[in-house]
Formats: structure tokens, C-alpha cells, sequence
């Protein structure tokens, strides 16, 4: 995928200056540093703008965990991300793409990027088109070097058809202005800090009332939630996440069942990847059954978990269009 010009690269670049609120904050954490921002960004417009997965496949761990656009939509290990995404490549004869929003948040341990990208290409049998996606990527610094160890690529949907909205893009809203106490804990143990991120998937996964699952995300209003129905698509700050939900908490009964679950952290910092089957009972009298894909990066707050960029998605069935909402479904790809 490449560039679509020098003067885009260099406003985007300027925006990734523009994110840098470094500063230290309690417990010794370095709230986006300017090094570590720019090397996460530079890689985000390696990842837009590059065409072949020799150059890309540089940038993740060995043991990362992607979730894909389209069914199945699930590539765990440099493998299988290479071979699924090197197929999508070869189908096309060329994409050019441009980041249209960005944000980065990192402790200088790990870090994440919630971004808007857009692409036009062609494919090798002349057809032209465009897509507009979101992606959260979470990163960790190995070695010295920044790279991916889980990655979200979502289309939203269409409420009313169950169709993916292959090119709906959002408002380009610009940088958060972070709080300097994103990460007001001192950090626990490793092992302590997964334990505490799985609780509260547990937990927030089974919320009973808006009230209840609210109390998931902040607790400042620094956060960014790409939902899986369009409009708007995304929801940032407290507010809108609040008003966002309220429409779909009209059941009782949520019962989630973890299928696929990987976390990592430092402690104080946390990012998770899962699938669920949630089954619940609307105030109807109907029961529904739906899979969902979940990704969040997390800061500790005063000795609690919270997302801070979150990403909930269904993937797409790349034969029909339609997202694809059920188990059974994903296993038949």
C-alpha cells in the first residue's frame, strides 16, 4: 500500500508530535513519550502504506494474535498472519492507503494505536473500489523494539441489514488530550495484573444495566470505543459511550461465554483480545444468541482495571458481505 503523498506523510507525522503529552506521572510511568509515539506511529503508516507481507511481517511478535476484517478472521503466530494476509495482497494489484485518524497511548512497556484507515485500490481483475476500517493495535516493547502482540480489524455493521459497511467512515475527531494520572497505581505483579484483566471481562462481560457496565471504562473521559453498529461507529468519551449502549442494554439474563482469550501486561498497562457467544433474554421474552470479538487496551487507575481504547466487532463473510453472528458460523469458514 502506498503513500498517497509527501505533504499527507508529514501532516501525519505532525499529529503524531501533537499526541506527545510526555510526562511522568505516579509510580514512574512515562506517559507517551515522544520516542515511543513516533515509533509506534512510523509503524502504523509502515502498515498503511507498505504492499507485501515480507515488509510487514517484521512488526509482530511471534506469538501475536490478529483478528482479521473478514470470517474466519482469526490468525494466531507470524504464520498464519503472514499466510492470511499475503492472500489478500495477491488479489490485488494495487492499495493506497492513508491514515485518517490516530491515537497512541503508551507507558513505555506497551503501548496502543486506535486508528481510522482508508484504502483505494484495484484489483488484478480491473475492479476499483475503497474501504475505510478500524484497527487497534497493542504493542509491546521486545527487545528493544516496538511490536504488535494483538491487532483489531473491524468493519462496522449496518443494524438494519446485518451487513459489513465495507467504506463508512467516521468524523476525523483528532489527538486525545490525555490525563496525567492514566496510570495512577503503583503496578502489581504480572501474573496479578492478567488475573485481575480476566475478572474483569468476567465481570464486565455479565454486566446487568448500563450503570453497572459504565463503571468498565475511564474513569476520565480519555476513551475511545469502536462499536460494531454504524452510525456512529465510534463512541469517545464517557458521554457518548453512555449514550451509545443505552439503545442495545434492553435485556436481562446475559450470560458470556469466553471462547478465545489472550492478555499480557506490565501491571499497569493491559491489553486483552477475546471472542464470546453471549447468550441473553431481551424484555420482549426473546432469547438471542450472538458471537462478538473484543479487544481493549487498559490502563490501572487507583487500583482498578479500565479500557481506555476498546474495539467490538463481527467479522465479515467476504462471499455475502454480511457480518457474521454466530459460532457455528466461524467454524464453517
Amino acid at each position: 500500500m502506498q503513500n498517497s503523498n509527501k505533504a499527507l506523510c508529514r501532516a501525519a507525522m505532525a499529529a503524531i508530535l501533537a499526541m506527545s503529552t510526555a510526562s511522568a506521572v505516579s509510580a514512574g510511568v512515562a506517559l507517551n513519550a515522544p520516542a515511543d509515539v513516533a515509533a509506534i506511529g512510523g509503524i502504523e503508516h509502515q502498515l498503511a502504506t507498505l504492499n507485501t507481507m515480507k515488509d510487514l511481517i517484521r512488526y509482530y511478535a511471534p506469538d501475536a494474535v490478529v483478528f482479521d476484517m473478514y470470517a474466519p478472521g482469526i490468525y494466531r503466530g507470524t504464520k498464519q498472519i503472514y499466510d492470511g494476509f499475503e492472500q489478500q495482497f495477491a488479489q490485488g494489484q494495487s492499495f493506497t492507503g492513508t491514515i485518517r485518524d490516530m491515537n497512541i497511548l503508551s507507558d513505555g512497556n506497551f503501548g496502543c494505536a486506535a486508528t481510522q484507515q482508508h484504502f483505494d485500490f484495484v484489483m488484478k481483475n480491473g475492479t476499483k473500489g475503497a474501504i475505510t476500517l478500524r484497527q487497534l493495535d497493542a504493542y509491546k516493547k521486545i527487545g528493544g523494539n516496538w511490536l504488535i502482540v494483538q491487532q483489531h480489524i473491524s468493519f462496522p455493521m449496518d443494524p438494519k441489514t446485518g451487513m459489513g459497511l465495507l467504506d463508512s467512515p467516521t468524523p476525523v475527531r483528532g489527538p486525545l488530550k490525555y490525563d496525567p494520572h492514566s496510570f495512577a497505581s503503583p503496578p502489581v505483579p504480572v501474573q496479578k495484573a492478567k488475573e485481575g484483566i480476566r475478572a474483569w471481562l468476567d465481570t464486565g462481560a455479565q454486566s446487568r444495566d448500563l450503570d453497572e457496565l459504565m463503571t468498565y471504562y475511564g474513569p476520565t473521559d480519555d476513551v475511545i470505543v469502536y462499536d460494531m453498529l454504524y452510525p456512529p461507529g465510534e463512541f469517545r468519551g464517557m458521554k457518548e459511550i453512555r449514550d451509545g449502549f443505552a439503545p442495545v442494554m434492553n435485556f436481562t439474563n446475559q450470560h458470556s461465554n469466553i471462547l478465545d482469550f489472550v492478555v499480557d501486561s506490565d501491571g499497569v498497562f493491559g491489553v486483552q483480545i477475546d471472542t464470546q457467544e453471549i447468550t441473553i433474554a431481551k424484555k420482549d421474552g426473546t432469547n438471542s444468541t450472538f458471537y462478538l470479538r473484543q479487544n481493549d487496551c487498559m490502563r490501572r487507575v487507583k487500583g482498578k482495571w479500565y479500557a481506555v481504547f476498546e474495539a467490538i466487532s463481527e467479522p465479515v463473510d467476504p462471499k455475502t458481505g454480511k457480518s457474521v453472528t454466530q459460532t457455528s458460523a466461524i467454524s464453517s469458514h
